[in-house]
């Protein structure tokens, strides 16, 4: 990623933040933490864990892994139905949750010396 990149400049898409949305919902319920999906470049949708302000990636969906395009509405409908169809990505994404979570414990605490 350039210093340039427009996902990290301010200069990307919109991110949906909506807890409303039921994917988001769902995975706030399962981690007690907020969330946010955003549109990268290409066929690239980001899933950002946020807390205390800060952002941490916790995912990036493809369309090889989404099976047809990725854009944020199918990553919302995959979202909603992985608990009880995909256990193996639950998984993976409860690992990923977690290290998003230690990456922003950790710079928290480096701005807090």
């Amino acid at each position: 990623m350039s210093k340039d990149d427009p996902l990290f400049s301010g200069r990307g898409a919109p991110a949906l933040i909506s807890s409303k949305e039921p994917a988001l919902h769902l995975l706030r319920e399962r981690y007690s933490e907020s969330f946010a999906i955003t549109k990268g470049s290409g066929d690239r949708v980001h899933l950002f864990l946020i807390k205390i302000r800060m952002w941490s990636l916790v995912w990036t969906f493809t369309s090889r892994e989404m099976g047809s395009n990725a854009d944020i509405n199918s990553v919302l409908k995959y979202l909603e139905s992985a608990p009880a169809r995909n256990p193996q990505f639950m998984e993976k994404l409860d690992a990923s949750v977690s290290k998003a979570k230690k990456r922003i414990e950790a710079k928290a605490n480096e701005f807090s010396r």
